[in-house]
């Protein structure tokens, strides 16, 4: 280094150019005295394996690839038998990646795209593979937690300690289209002429429903203490899903025998109908069940974005409603009748309700399209539908009356 010229910034990334070097070396020489330890046969999980085949293989890692010679051993008194690597068992190596660059790979794939994961490495002046490698080897190491979690959730779970603030358990379910590329039918043909690299094959775009949960256990101000995420693909579907949530819900019972269990999702039927079905099978009986405040509030702010005639009168609309959510468990049928008044007195649908109320009718706009009074009386609809588990104000007195015992 006393050589390197340069500036500072030039010799600092020749510094660590010469720490991701030495490291490799001390990554070959380790893995080299690793191997070096086997005997002609080993015994892995009760079964006996044989020295089988020598190989030198590329082992990935954060400073970059080192060649290893190691030995593959085949199962002892079977034919053609499972073979299994006994330096890559012992190391901890994954998929041809040492522990260290596996660990950064999975935590780099679930929170970016792996392009820019990569790029941060870079940055970070690691040499990491090549990115299809880097891939290759997320969905590999997703695949094993996805094979593995059976095993490990429930180990991890009852090695967690449950905060002793924790007063209340919430819950709740969500669904989202996800676009999935799916290959088009094709014909394939014997080649018949040299290979001409062209473009991929067509795929089709299908929209599949995937699935997301939540359990979150909060403290007797409703501050959370932790939130535990799932997830479930559209081939995957709810149900395992919904089985997670609920084991974990009955860890935190076992903690909390007394704490409130609160659902809280959007109003879409098959979400409840899940839930319920799960709460039937697991003998739970939940405290109070509540849409949660965005989809009330999403669909609030529509409706009232039709109506009002101009944005500071939407912004005082919506500011009273919303204060009567929080004050009353009345309020939401108030505010449908109010909205379903309007609505009859735009001429949207027939109501029973009252006619249209003094303090609204200088609000309401003279001509509003047809395609926006269908979209006016769906979101009324999903208001009226659901106002039952719109009863913010005991769902909060329930929480102190929890935090009390």
């Amino acid at each position: 280094m006393r050589a390197q010229a340069g500036t500072f910034g030039a010799r600092e990334g020749a510094a660590l150019a010469l720490a991701n070097a030495l490291v490799r070396e001390w990554t070959a020489i380790e893995l080299a005295e690793l191997e070096a330890t086997f005997p002609d046969e080993v015994r892995v999980e009760g079964a006996r394996y044989r020295r089988h085949e020598p190989g030198t293989v590329e082992y990935h890692a954060l400073s970059g690839g080192v060649a290893v010679r190691r030995w593959t051993y085949r199962r002892c008194g079977v034919h053609n038998g499972r073979t299994i690597v006994p330096l890559e068992l012992a190391a901890g190596l994954r998929h041809g990646a040492t522990p260290a660059l596996a660990y950064a790979v999975a935590q780099g794939y679930a929170q970016v795209p792996l392009r820019q994961s990569a790029a941060e490495l870079e940055a970070a002046h690691r040499v990491p593979p090549s990115r299809s490698t880097l891939e290759r080897l997320a969905k590999h190491l997703a695949a094993d937690v996805a094979r593995a979690l059976p095993t490990l959730e429930p180990t991890l779970r009852a090695q967690e300690a449950v905060p002793r603030e924790g007063t209340t358990i919430s819950l709740g379910l969500d669904r989202t289209t996800v676009p999935m590329a799916e290959a088009a039918e094709t014909t394939r043909r014997r080649r018949r002429r040299p290979y001409v690299r062209q473009p991929p094959p067509p795929v089709a775009i299908a929209y599949r429903m995937a699935y997301v949960g939540t359990v979150a256990l909060h403290d007797a101000t409703g501050a959370v203490l932790f939130t535990r995420r799932f997830t479930a693909t559209a081939l995957e579907g709810p149900s395992a899903l919904v089985e997670r949530i609920f084991d974990e819900v009955a860890h935190l019972r076992r903690h909390r025998p007394r704490a409130a269990l609160v659902i809280v999702q959007d109003g879409a039927p098959e979400l409840w109908g899940l839930v319920r079905g799960a709460c039937q099978r697991r003998g739970l009986r939940p405290t109070c069940e509540l849409i949660d405040r965005y989809h009330v509030e999403e669909h609030l702010d529509a409706a009232i974005a039709i109506l009002a005639a101009c944005d500071r009168t939407a912004a005082a609309w919506r500011a009273r409603y919303r204060a009567a959510l929080d004050r009353s468990d009345t309020a939401m049928d108030r505010i449908a009748r109010d909205l379903a008044a309007t609505e009859w007195a735009l001429g949207v649908g027939a109501s029973d309700g009252d006619p249209l109320p003094a303090s609204l009718r200088g609000q309401v706009r003279k001509h509003i399209p047809s395609e926006r009074c269908a979209e006016l009386a769906g979101h009324i609809g999903y208001l009226v539908r659901n106002r039952r588990r719109m009863r913010y104000a005991t769902a909060r007195h329930t929480g102190s009356r929890s935090a009390a015992a």
